[in-house]
């Protein structure tokens, strides 16, 4: 993506930068889900990173989604 504009970079950019400290990188199946807490059991999908070309066309995988998620403690 090209950008043209009079602003400086790093204010075009400092949201960006922002957000990055709550970003979670979930495993799921062949790639990796970026995440955002909501809370303490859902999160927001930022981001797929995934080989399986069809995971990008499941609407559950789309950015803004809404997911619970299960916490599985070690023993």
């Amino acid at each position: 993506m090209v950008l043209y504009t009079p602003i400086p970079l790093e204010d075009v950019l400092a949201d960006r930068e922002e957000q990055k400290g709550g970003i979670l990188k979930i495993p799921y199946k062949g790639g990796i889900i970026e995440v955002e807490m909501t809370s303490a059991v859902t999160a927001k999908i930022i981001r797929l990173h995934s080989s399986a070309i069809n995971d990008y066309l499941q609407p559950h995988f789309q950015p803004g989604s809404e997911i619970k998620l299960k916490w599985e403690l070690d023993h």
